[in-house]
């Protein structure tokens, strides 16, 4: 069962959405108005998704659904949205995993909720590939800076420069990348 928080400053409507999350057997962990959303309220709420109302006056709504989807990593709903063009932009780009500007009746909300878990899911995963694929890079420019000083220094080849590395990285317990940061600092403090 997935735990829904509800973000909106109309009482009927959060009372409507919260009834419909409940017959569809989600677990409503709470109701706030804008006025009450900081990162605290929304963690201690421990909810799996996130809905909200767009259209909440005098808040900076696109900040704070940026922060709950990345920062908290929390799918987030957008209901009563604007269906202009660069409003659906700038939702996605802070985040949004479901943007519904039409009427729902509440059956829709099971199917909008599982679409929206599992578009975040896989965002969260794309993000993650390209967090670890960057860190990769940074690693891989590392070791060759220090292969590279390890060859000038030493008249090592680049196949023994890495072995050494390797080795070293092996016996001292660590990754290979911080032995080449050792390396690239020692030569740095040395010049």
């Amino acid at each position: 069962m997935k735990r829904i928080l509800i973000i909106d400053d109309v009482r009927d409507r959060a009372a409507w959405l919260k009834a419909s999350l409940e017959l569809a057997e989600f677990d409503v962990v709470g109701v706030l108005s804008w006025e009450q959303v900081d990162e605290r309220a929304i963690q201690a709420a421990s909810a799996d998704v996130i809905i909200v109302d767009a259209n909440a006056p005098g808040r900076d709504t696109l900040e704070q659904i940026s922060l709950m989807s990345s920062t908290l990593e929390k799918p987030v709903v957008v209901l009563g949205a604007q269906t202009d063009t660069r409003s659906i932009q700038e939702s996605m780009r802070a985040g949004v995993s479901a943007y519904v500007a039409h009427t729902i009746q509440g059956e829709d909300m099971s199917g909008i909720i599982h679409v929206a878990a599992a578009r975040f899911a896989e965002h969260k995963r794309l993000r993650d590939e390209l967090k670890e694929a960057k860190s990769q890079l940074v690693e891989r420019k590392l070791v060759d800076r220090a292969k590279g000083m390890l060859m000038d220094d030493h008249g090592y080849s680049e196949a023994e420069a890495y072995k050494r590395m390797r080795n070293m990285a092996m016996a001292k317990g660590k990754r290979i990348a911080e032995i080449a940061e050792a390396i690239i600092f020692a030569k740095e403090l040395s010049a």
